[in-house]
């Protein structure tokens, strides 16, 4: 197994460090209208977005994906006020990148994850970003964690 770029590995869990590009956007975008709002002197615009502002980067920082290969499942944090999802490895289905274009620009680029829950397919976000290269990296590498617990040997 090659050295891992996108996570850190905490005895048999894999933790997916913080991806702050992406989101960091938007904070910096809600924070200019509420930049704005202080401008024009418009003081609902400074609550909804300073509100938001916050908001967002609240939940930069809580956002998550951890690999735990001892409970064999996914961790995933991804939303501010739901609670985690947690996805045992046996009802994954399969991975899903999503490229969003506008007018021949890449603007979003999503890793989603699909998986079995009381008989429906759900999917959950894992990560956000600009390039699919970036996710396909991201994926190549959840892929071979997954692959080498299967193939250690372990009993």
């Amino acid at each position: 197994m090659e050295a891992l770029q996108k996570f850190t590995k905490n005895g048999n869990q894999y933790v997916m460090k913080r991806q702050y590009g992406f989101g960091l956007i938007v904070v910096f975008g809600m924070a200019a209208f509420a930049f704005a709002g202080v401008l024009i002197n418009n003081t609902a615009m400074i609550w909804i977005f300073g509100i938001l502002t916050i908001l967002c980067l609240i939940s930069v920082f809580i956002n998550h994906v951890v690999i735990d290969m001892d409970q064999k499942e996914i961790l995933i944090k991804n939303a501010l006020i739901l609670p985690p999802v947690r996805i045992p490895l046996s009802d994954f289905v399969n991975f899903e990148v999503v490229r969003t274009t506008q007018y021949f620009f890449t603007i979003n680029v999503s890793l989603n994850l699909y998986y079995m829950k009381n008989g429906k397919e759900q999917c959950s976000g894992i990560a956000q970003g600009f390039t699919a290269r970036s996710m396909q990296n991201l994926l190549n590498e959840i892929q071979e964690i997954i692959n080498t617990d299967e193939h250690s040997g372990k009993i």
